[in-house]
């Protein structure tokens, strides 16, 4: 089985929890949908209820089934006509027709409907789907059933997925070094030192090509009576930082915090690494170290480091 990325797996857990949430919030909508001028009503088994309309308007009734019974206290003033099996038009005749009442009843339920003409067309309803309740209910218990079985399922699939990751992985960056080692495998001394005001000195002592790539190799010594806390480490070429990845150690006894790689005590030394990507294209060229604690405090610049 082909390895999958860590990418991936960061990318396919949101686009996972977005996609479930997205059909419960679908079906909870369907469920209490009262928006613009539709509304979704949940009935029992029967009930009655007051629904705005307009003389501008059709207001069309939407059923669970078929309709059995639709009448109306007043057909003078209110205009009721079926549209097909389980839907009714309803439309007031004159702006000023007083509330009437509308019986509906069909094999599931039944409905008392108050009709009063609305004063602002704009708070009148042009839909409204009358739904069973306990009908309701279960669609939403079996859409969140299903969510809950599907969600078992990826998150299975996903732990299957990072099984197979940890266990190629290491094989992956076995052939890459490998590989790496047969195009160049080199070290190469570099004699480049620098201190500060604070009297913190940096040496560039050595770089490793590995194929395409240089490792860098630096240390920090610490003459200062305060703990030295590296936060950033550069390869500028010219401007451009042509740094990546850092790892720092040393025999400080204080750990590194949020936005620290490493910490060296007074009087104490640390090593460090940082890889420069495609070092190829920097042979020949002039590049400068650069370590730095937080906030650019104690900088130190190492220049004169030239790979070849």
């Amino acid at each position: 089985m082909r390895p999958r990325s860590p990418r991936l797996l960061v990318t396919l857990l949101p686009l996972v929890a977005l996609t479930l949430g997205a059909i419960v919030a679908s079906s909870r909508a369907a469920r209490a949908q009262d928006a613009g001028q539709s509304r979704t009503i949940l009935v029992d088994e029967g009930g009655s209820y007051e629904i705005p309309v307009h003389p501008d308007f059709v207001t069309v009734f939407y059923l669970p089934d078929k309709i059995g019974k639709a009448l109306a206290s007043d057909t003078t003033a209110y205009e009721v006509k079926p549209i097909g099996d389980r839907s009714l038009a309803i439309r007031p005749l004159r702006a000023d027709a007083r509330p009437a009442n509308l019986a509906l009843s069909t094999d599931s339920l039944k409905v008392s409907v108050i009709l009063r003409v609305a004063k602002d067309r704009g708070e009148a309803l042009t839909q409204v789907t009358f739904k069973r309740a306990d009908v309701e209910a279960e669609v939403q218990r079996r859409i969140e059933a299903r969510v809950k079985e599907r969600t078992a399922e990826l998150e299975a699939q996903i732990a299957r997925m990072q099984a197979t990751m940890d266990a190629e992985l290491p094989k992956v960056a076995d052939g890459l070094i490998a590989a790496r080692l047969l195009q160049r495998r080199e070290v190469r001394r570099l004699d480049a030192i620098e201190r500060n005001d604070d009297n913190v000195v940096v040496e560039a002592t050595e770089v490793f090509f590995l194929g395409e790539d240089a490792y860098v190799v630096f240390r920090i010594e610490n003459r200062n009576k305060a703990p030295y806390r590296l936060a950033a480490v550069q390869v500028l070429d010219q401007a451009a930082d042509r740094g990546g990845v850092v790892r720092f150690a040393s025999d400080a006894a204080e750990a590194a915090g949020q936005g620290v790689l490493g910490v060296v005590r007074p009087g104490g030394k640390g090593s460090g690494v940082v890889v420069v990507r495609r070092a190829g294209d920097l042979l020949g060229r002039r590049l400068a170290l650069v370590v730095a604690e937080p906030g650019g405090r104690g900088k130190v610049v190492v220049e004169r480091i030239v790979l070849r």
